[in-house]
């Protein structure tokens, strides 16, 4: 018992003198222990940051390759679809391409069917082997067309013409015009009439033959009488190919653009109009044209009725006409024998003009002459020879709303003995003019001009008592098609050597086709 309790009591003094050792070593293994400690968790703190970092990274890597992926992804669907569109489109080009080549083809094949029966029945129609017609517009088949016309009219002959196949077209104008006096200087208020009636009747017996007439009434009165105006029978086997015969009608370089020269009746810078009875012969653009001088034209019609001298006139016309592209050219010779060795007249002269785009240029010279084999034997030391050069230019411009007119005309007149020179006296009015009128066109169917023109009023150019400056304003109106109407107010403005008053006119012009 003793022997444990000592036991007991050494183990106890042991142990106090270890755990009285052991705190002197402690203290300096704690801050090691404490140093190491932090150390390692800021380590594992930085370790996790910076894999935090790299695994945001990763995804934001990812992310942004998904998006480029899916970007990628719609740019190549959006081309495929627009590929996928340019060959829809250009199949349906294609297919479109194909239906009218294969519209025109059959079209082609139509007409040529319809050319072949038609030629074929114009073969049927000749019965003869030298009287097949020629039907070829060429020019340069002119000779051949030609030399068969005397068979061409032999097979037309031998047709029928039916009331199914016969034409009957009626076509004309009527004008009807008041016009004041000078209501500045006139005490009392006048005015005057002016009325213009053409009637034209076409008949087409066949496709060669037809037929026309024409009616005309022109005069300074509300109810002129209607007179003839010409009638032929045209026999047309081709195009470029027709003969007329009857009451025919001549006229070259008529004034276009000035509207109160503008009727050839009267006046024109290349020839009035004439009238004769004869045959007039188209070929390919050539105007051939000759018989027997009629009405104003038929020396006759002035000559004294008790004295039969043979009084006819003859008259021979000549023209070629070139038109290509809007480009046009027309030389012309008339020539008229009033059958006296002296007595003779000269037309002759060439039209020109050009048009490009918007703008417009015609030309015309004018040769007149008459008497031209006078040597003073139709009245002693009297030369009657006359001539006179007449020229010609009306320029224009229309594009959109603007338009302008423009004319000039001079002529050079020679001095004559005689009393009156049937080649220019009553075709030129006036030895020199210049007239322009800008306009504005509103709407389609209304227009204002403005015209300001210069005459002479005289064919004497040694005279200055007689020129003008005439301004003034028109309203040209179409309510409706084919039918025309003009108002208009001009001031006559005396110069020079004129000393008339200052005149201020008015007038109303109204027209209607039909």
């Amino acid at each position: 018992m003793k022997k444990m309790t000592l036991s007991a009591i050494v183990l106890g003094l042991a142990a106090a003198g270890a755990f009285a050792q052991a705190p002197a070593a402690a203290p300096a293994a704690a801050p090691a222990e404490q140093a190491a400690a932090p150390a390692d968790s800021v380590k594992a703190a930085e370790e996790a940051k910076k894999a935090e970092e790299a695994k945001a990274a990763e995804e934001a890597k990812k992310a942004e390759e998904a998006k480029a992926a899916e970007e990628a992804k719609k740019a190549e669907e959006a081309k495929a679809a627009e590929e996928a569109k340019k060959a829809e489109e250009a199949k349906a080009a294609e297919e479109a391409k194909k239906a009218e080549e294969a519209k025109a083809a059959e079209e082609a094949k139509k007409a040529e069917e319809a050319k072949a029966a038609e030629e074929a029945k114009k073969a049927e129609e000749a019965k003869a082997e030298d009287a097949k017609p020629a039907e070829n517009t060429n020019p340069g088949e002119v000779a051949n067309a030609a030399g068969n016309a005397f068979a061409m009219l032999k097979a037309s002959m031998n047709e029928e013409t039916s009331a199914a196949q016969m034409e009957v077209k009626f076509s004309g104008s009527a004008e009807f015009d008041i016009y004041s006096g000078d209501v500045l200087n006139d005490d009392d208020f006048n005015h005057s009439y002016w009325t213009t009636f053409d009637f034209n009747i076409d008949v087409k017996f066949n496709d060669k033959w037809s037929a026309h007439v024409g009616l005309e009434a022109d005069g300074p009165i509300d109810n002129p009488g209607i007179g003839y105006n010409g009638a032929f029978v045209q026999y047309k086997p081709a195009d470029f190919f027709a003969v007329k015969f009857g009451d025919l009608t001549f006229t070259e370089g008529a004034f276009k653009a000035y509207y109160n020269y503008d009727d050839p009746q009267y006046n024109a810078a290349g020839m009035k109009e004439h009238d004769i009875r004869g045959l007039q012969i188209d070929l390919a653009g050539l105007e051939l044209g000759f018989g027997f001088g009629r009405g104003a034209n038929d020396r006759c019609a002035w000559a004294d009725p008790t004295e039969d001298d043979g009084c006819k006139v003859y008259n021979a016309h000549v023209a070629y006409e070139f038109d290509y592209a809007g480009q046009h050219l027309r030389p012309f010779f008339d020539y008229k024998s009033y059958q006296e060795e002296q007595h003779n007249e000269l037309h002759a002269g060439i039209d020109a003009g050009i048009n490009i785009g918007g703008f417009s240029f015609r030309a015309v010279y004018g040769f007149h002459a008459d008497y031209l084999l006078d040597d003073e034997d139709i009245v002693d030391g009297q030369d009657w020879t006359s001539t006179a050069h007449a020229i010609l230019a009306e320029p224009s411009f229309d594009v959109a709303m603007f338009q302008i007119k423009t004319t000039f005309f001079y002529a050079f007149i020679s001095d004559t003995d005689a009393p009156a020179s049937d080649a220019w006296s009553t075709e030129i009015p006036e030895y020199f003019f210049v007239y322009a009128e800008p306009a504005l066109k509103v709407g389609g169917f209304m227009k204002f001009g403005i015209p300001v023109e210069f005459h002479t009023n005289t064919l004497d150019d040694d005279r200055d008592d007689t020129k003008t400056i005439d301004v003034g304003g028109r309203l040209y109106l179409t309510p409706v098609e084919n039918l025309d109407i003009t108002a208009f107010g001009m001031v006559d403005i005396p110069i020079g050597d004129n000393d008339d008053d200052t005149a201020l006119r008015f007038g109303v012009e109204t027209v209607f086709n039909f």
